[in-house]
């Protein structure tokens, strides 16, 4: 990471590589445009400080146009991966950097005189980078032919010394904005990822939501089909709850929620996702696992809560729980009909008395009971 840079794990920072990446591929086309077409306007310059040079100008400046314009309509054209942005920034920088070097290369005391021009494409440089460390390497290519042309030339003394340091004060400005941007960036990324993480986090309890668990259900259900892998799926309803908020008042009522959640979070498996779906619901997805396997988990689930009284105060209650399972299969093909079958499992388990687990059975499975642990 760059110096006080905000860090994240790898994934996320190879999240962050895109995000930034896909926003600088929007805001590069004008910026990109416009500078091919400024560079070509120098022209006039260089036909006051040499005429005799001014095709062979004409000729150099129209060809780092063509190229840097050539960029900004792929950047148009296509939506840039990292790695593709950082060869068209290159490609770009280079060819307007390298253009005024040549340019300065024929005229007479080229170099003397507009060594500022130089110092242009470096310090733009620094918006055209996912990264702040990737700018000394997109300035590599121009800066090598910079130095290059300077020895061919002869170029000595002061001279020699006001270009390195245009081009150098160019390079270490872009850095500096380079970093600023970076940091910035990384900050409204860092905004965005806790905003997405609120929208899939449930405000009372702190696991996941109905939202998270949709979309993590779909990718699941697509994997269990195409791998052929078993994946169930359990919904748990905390009995008589209505009873609880009544009788101790809904503070009390929420803090029951929490304790199963919190028994959710600790007991359940990492793979496992528990969501709170609403009320006093809540669901675990259950990727690799059979339904006699989701039923042993369930009622290891339930078993603690049993036995793990919510207090408050002297006040101490035992809440219960009655789980629903089903799993995935050729009748309960999506998480709609798993979560149909699971909800008929739960409502046989509310029939039979509450503070049990009912595994479900599809319609392949006739004449057989829900199965009951």
């Amino acid at each position: 990471m760059g110096f006080l840079l905000p860090s994240f794990d790898e994934a996320t920072e190879k999240r962050f590589d895109v995000w930034r990446a896909s926003r600088l591929n929007d805001a590069l086309l004008a910026p990109v445009a416009i500078g091919a077409l400024a560079m070509f306007s120098f022209l006039l310059w260089d036909w006051l400080l040499d005429p005799t040079q001014f095709l062979a100008c004409l000729t150099i400046r129209g060809t780092g146009t063509i190229i840097m314009l050539w960029c900004a309509w792929k950047l148009l054209r296509t939506r840039s991966t990292p790695a593709e942005l950082r060869w068209i920034g290159m490609l770009a920088v280079s060819s307007g950097t390298v253009s005024i070097a040549l340019s300065q290369y024929l005229l007479k005391d080229g170099f003397l005189y507009g060594p500022a021009g130089l110092a242009l494409f470096p310090t733009v440089s620094a918006v055209v980078v996912t990264r702040a460390r990737q700018v000394p390497l997109l300035n590599l290519p121009g800066f090598t032919v910079v130095v290059a042309l300077l020895l061919l030339k002869g170029v000595e003394g002061f001279a020699l010394f006001n270009v390195l340091a245009f081009v150098g004060t160019g390079v270490f400005a872009s850095c500096i904005l380079a970093l600023a941007l970076e940091r910035t960036a990384r900050y409204g990324f860092q905004l965005e990822l806790k905003l997405e993480e609120q929208a899939h986090v449930d405000p009372l309890t702190g696991v996941a939501n109905r939202r998270r668990l949709e979309d993590e259900a779909k990718g699941e259900v697509e994997r269990a089909r195409r791998f052929n892998r078993p994946l169930s799926l359990m919904i748990l309803d905390l009995d008589h709850f209505k009873g609880i908020n009544d009788r101790y008042g809904h503070p009390f009522g929420d803090k029951v929620l929490r304790a199963l959640a919190d028994l959710g979070r600790t007991s359940l498996r990492q793979t496992d996702l528990f969501a709170r779906v609403g009320g006093e619901e809540f669901v675990v997805l259950m990727p690799e696992t059979n339904a006699y396997a989701a039923a042993q988990l369930a009622e290891r689930l339930r078993a603690l809560l049993a036995a793990t009284p919510v207090t408050e105060g002297e006040l101490s209650v035992t809440a219960t729980v009655s789980v629903g399972i089903a799993t995935h299969g050729p009748e309960a093909p999506s998480v709609e009909a798993m979560m149909s079958l699971a909800d008929k499992a739960l409502y046989v388990a509310k029939a039979q008395g509450r503070d049990r687990v009912v595994i479900g059975r599809s319609t392949m499975d006739r004449g057989t009971e829900p199965a009951t642990l």
